[in-house]
């Protein structure tokens, strides 16, 4: 009995390696990638904060009810909230 040979790189053809490409396997447009921006705000600074379990509870459903980020919601209030204190 004898033992199969295994087929190693060095007796592969690889003239034309890469050379003809199977389009339907390649993508023809790629898509981004890392995080999808989701808010008009995401390229300004970063603020930090904590709020009641209960408050953030209700933003939560607000945004699930709104269709918005919580993040959007929040930034809203502050503006209409800021909006009061602008001629003084």
């Amino acid at each position: 009995m004898t033992a199969k040979k295994a087929k190693g790189f060095s007796d592969m053809n690889l003239d034309n390696i890469g050379a003809v490409v199977d389009p339907t396997l390649k993508p023809k447009t790629t898509k981004p990638t890392g995080r999808p921006k989701l808010n008009p705000y995401d390229q300004d600074k970063k603020l930090t904060f904590r709020v009641p379990a209960d408050i953030h509870r209700q933003l939560r459903f607000a945004s699930v009810d709104q269709e918005k980020p919580m993040v959007e919601i929040v930034v809203d209030a502050l503006i209409r909230h800021l909006k009061k204190y602008e001629g003084k």
